[in-house]
């Protein structure tokens, strides 16, 4: 079958063996070519995007160094966090405002407005609400209620992710021409343009990929690797108990194999969909 490579050949016969629910969860689950296709500058995943990889991540870890340094400068806040499982979600509060004052301080922005109830966004657990047309900081939203019952890191994690996204914003809409601002700027137009998006889809958009990894690595190095959430982003924004990334996209993009990159993510991405089956 020349048409196909190896690795779609595998996904077809495991979508085979799945029952109807599971083939239904698993489409929803992996990476959608036709759908990418529609703005390839937009994901991680489209070789439009090979530029952003290694200077974004370059970028993801220095700026996520810099937000650590200042939250371990506070005595208050560390204690906090080394006590976050043991804090309500009343509690966290007033140390989520704290840790958002601080990264908005480590990134040299413009503060978003921050909004943590349980009404301004009734549907949603988290957001970033944003208008390319209009420009600005954009909205940082937790609810609260939802967020109670989450793993008791999501809070922290979400609020660092969502503020990621104002910066992303911001730096999308400098009017720079480098790889990283112009992937921004795509991804963001195509979060609000496409439509269908999967898990792995979404998660992709290169705004999302690297927030996700910025949010990821900020709590593994504030607790030694030991918080793992399965559903914070895709294992390509994910680390291991060592700081390593469980997929790593700027490895698998330089590879010789003759699978594409989003087939690669597909493959190795099935350990993820199985994990999130058995929750």
């Amino acid at each position: 079958m020349p048409q196909f490579t190896i690795i779609s050949a595998i996904l077809i016969i495991v979508l085979l063996w799945l029952s109807p629910s599971q083939s239904f969860a698993a489409d929803r689950f992996y990476a959608n070519q036709a759908l990418q296709q529609q703005a390839p500058q937009a994901f991680a995943l489209q070789p439009q995007s090979d530029a952003f990889l290694a200077p974004a991540y370059a970028l993801t870890i220095s700026h996520a160094d810099r937000l650590v340094g200042l939250i371990n400068q506070d005595k208050n806040v560390t204690e906090a966090i080394a006590n976050w499982s043991d804090l309500t979600i009343d509690e966290q509060i007033p140390w989520l405002k704290k840790v958002f004052a601080l990264a908005v301080q480590s990134f040299g922005t413009q503060t978003p407005l921050l909004i943590i109830d349980n009404h301004s966004y009734p549907n949603k657990m988290v957001y970033f609400d944003f208008d390319v047309e209009k420009g600005g900081s954009g909205i940082v939203y937790l609810n609260p209620e939802k967020l109670a019952e989450e793993d008791p890191y999501a809070s922290l994690a979400f609020l660092v992710h969502e503020t990621r996204h104002s910066y992303q914003f911001q730096q999308a809409l400098s009017g720079e021409n480098d790889p990283i601002s112009q992937g921004y700027l795509a991804a963001f137009n195509a979060q609000k343009q496409l439509k269908g998006f999967g898990f792995s889809d979404f998660l992709t958009l290169l705004n999302e990929y690297e927030a996700f990894q910025f949010g990821n690595y900020v709590i593994g190095q504030l607790t030694d690797w030991q918080v793992d959430m399965l559903n914070m982003g895709t294992f390509a924004s994910q680390f291991n108990r060592q700081g390593q990334l469980k997929i790593d996209l700027q490895a698998l993009s330089l590879n010789t194999s003759e699978q594409t990159l989003l087939e690669q993510y597909n493959e190795l991405a099935q350990k993820q969909f199985n994990l999130r089956q058995q929750q």
